[in-house]
């Protein structure tokens, strides 16, 4: 029986520039669907945030899973301590750590009127296992990293086509974990199998930039089609969306990779742990202050500085607690550790 472990194998090469542009793609989406999601509540339009926010529904989180699993094979065959330490201590460590700010957040904005600490700490524990907001999402890629490792030796034709029908028949239970897990699992699962494609498509992309281009654009018009159309909703469709919309995302991202205006969107792919965790309260948070003030601000401008703030905030929150006692927010210190960290060694994934 030939393992996935094998079938997978990823050459050595130095970091992509591509994958830091990619992810840093990821996360402003992943910002912008946020902000259309709570100006939306607050008002009937967000703007360009609406046409946005359809239009990368289809690769937002599809190309987010596929990055965590793209460097899979480097380390799956690991001992399994180093193994859960980096790729399940590390991002529950955050779930633990951010879902209690969250939390708080919440109760002070919608303090429930029969509030004691008893029903506080149940809430903590409630939303460890139902996460809340985004965070969601380093919960399931924590079990992906797990599911995996325990699966690495059944053929990989077989863990795909699993994958697959798990998309397609979209498993409803009510509980978050086992829902979300069969939602995206095969994206991840891709990124871990065909790492080697993935990267062969990123070079072929490179040295074929007009005929990459056009096709970025084809797919472009495709894409705001399908969508306006509500086929990427689909069952099915919606996978092959998610597919066409990463290996666009790839290509585009291999495209502007050498690009030095880029660099701001590769800083926060390299951060994107930071963004992603830090965003969320202070976009909360310039809401809150522009429904309470009442402030008159035109929509589009809204919604933009809704993103951008939020974007900076997050940068910026870890900039002030970098060397504090406030320093865990954004990196796990030794303690958190399964083994002892090695020094400039991170953690390879999405985020």
């Amino acid at each position: 029986m030939t393992s996935t472990s094998a079938q997978a194998e990823v050459p050595r090469r130095s970091r992509h520039g591509w994958v830091d542009i990619a992810k840093g793609i990821c996360i402003v989406a992943v910002v912008c669907y946020y902000a259309h999601t709570y100006i939306g509540y607050i008002l009937p339009s967000t703007g360009w945030l609406d046409a946005w926010s359809a239009f990368a529904k289809p690769f937002r989180m599809p190309d987010f899973f596929l990055l965590s699993g793209l460097f899979l094979s480097r380390v799956i065959d690991r001992p399994w301590r180093s193994y859960l330490d980096t790729k399940v201590a590390h991002y529950l460590f955050f779930l633990v750590v951010w879902t209690l700010p969250y939390l708080a957040w919440r109760l002070i904005y919608e303090t429930p009127p029969d509030l004691t600490v008893v029903k506080a700490i149940k809430l903590y524990i409630y939303f460890l296992i139902q996460p809340m907001a985004m965070l969601w999402f380093i919960q399931i890629l924590a079990t992906y990293f797990v599911v995996t490792r325990l699966l690495r030796n059944v053929p990989g034709w077989l863990l795909i086509a699993a994958a697959a029908v798990l998309m397609v028949v979209r498993v409803r239970t009510g509980f978050s974990p086992v829902d979300n897990f069969g939602v995206y699992y095969v994206f991840f699962l891709s990124g871990y199998l065909f790492a080697s494609r993935i990267f062969s498509w990123a070079d072929w992309v490179a040295g074929h930039r007009r005929q990459a281009w056009l096709m970025i654009v084809g797919w472009a018009i495709a894409n705001a089609f399908v969508v306006s159309k509500g086929w990427s909703l689909l069952p099915f469709w919606d996978m092959v969306s998610g597919f066409v919309g990463i290996s666009a995302i790839i290509a585009l991202s291999s495209l502007l990779a050498d690009k030095d205006w880029m660099q701001w969107v590769r800083y926060l792919g390299k951060n994107s742990i930071v963004v992603y965790v830090g965003f969320y309260l202070p976009l909360q948070w310039w809401l809150a202050a522009y429904t309470h003030f009442g402030w008159q601000i035109e929509i589009n401008l809204l919604s933009t500085l809704t993103v951008v703030l939020s974007l900076l905030a997050a940068l910026l929150f870890n900039l002030i607690t970098r060397n504090t006692v406030f320093s865990f927010l954004f990196k796990r210190p030794a303690w958190a550790h399964l083994l002892a960290p090695r020094r400039g060694v991170e953690p390879q994934g999405a985020v």
